[in-house]
C-alpha cells in the first residue's frame, strides 16, 4: 500500500480555486501503484440469458446438466402416523435406575393406511433414514427423523383397519457399549 496516497486522498492539496464546486480528486481506488491502461479495449462475450418468468425459483444457468430427478408420482399418498416408543420397566418407574428420560426413545412405530390393499401386493422398503412403501393405488416416501437400524425391525400387516405397522429400532450413540 503507498501510504504517501493515502495520506494526499486524506489530506488533499490546497488549491489556487476558491469554488466550492470542487470535489475531492482521490477516492480509495488510487491507493496504490497505477494500473497502466491497456490500448486494447476490455470486452467481455456476453451471453443471451433466457428471460425469467415470476414463478422461476432459481437461474437456469445454476441447473446441472444431466442431473436425474427423482420420478413424479402421481399415485396419491397414504394416511400414515408416526410416533416414539419408549421401553420402560419397574426400575425406570419407580427407582430411575435405567438413566432414562421422557426425551430417550427405544423404538419408531409407523402405521400406514391402505384402504382395499392386500398384504401380498404391499412393496416395502425401508433403509436407516428413510421408508419406502407401494401398493397398486398408493405411493409413500417417508423420511425419518432419526436413524434406524433398517434390518431389526418388524412389519404387521392388520388385516380388519387394512393397516401396515412398522416397529423400527432407533439407533443409540452408544450401542457399541456393553
Amino acid at each position: 500500500m503507498d501510504i504517501s496516497a493515502l495520506a494526499q486522498m486524506l489530506n488533499p492539496k490546497e488549491d489556487d480555486s476558491d469554488s466550492e464546486t470542487d470535489c475531492v480528486k482521490h477516492t480509495p481506488a488510487d491507493i496504490g501503484k497505477s494500473k497502466p491502461k491497456s490500448k486494447i479495449p476490455d470486452v467481455t462475450p456476453t451471453t443471451v440469458k433466457k428471460a425469467q418468468t415470476g414463478k422461476d425459483i432459481w437461474d437456469p444457468e445454476f441447473v446441472p446438466e444431466g442431473v436425474a430427478t427423482e420420478h413424479q408420482e402421481t399415485r396419491p399418498q397414504p394416511h400414515y402416523d408416526m410416533c416414539f416408543k419408549q421401553n420402560v420397566g419397574t426400575e425406570d418407574m419407580f427407582l430411575g435406575m435405567s438413566g432414562k428420560n421422557p426425551g430417550s426413545n427405544d423404538e419408531l412405530v409407523i402405521t400406514i393406511s391402505l384402504p382395499n390393499a392386500k398384504s401380498s401386493e404391499i412393496d416395502l422398503n425401508v433403509t436407516d433414514d428413510r421408508v419406502d412403501c407401494w401398493t397398486s393405488k398408493h405411493a409413500l416416501r417417508l423420511h425419518l427423523p432419526k436413524p434406524v437400524v433398517s434390518n431389526q425391525g418388524s412389519a404387521q400387516w392388520i388385516t380388519d383397519k387394512e393397516q401396515l405397522k412398522l416397529t423400527l429400532p432407533l439407533k443409540k450413540e452408544y450401542d457399541f457399549l456393553p
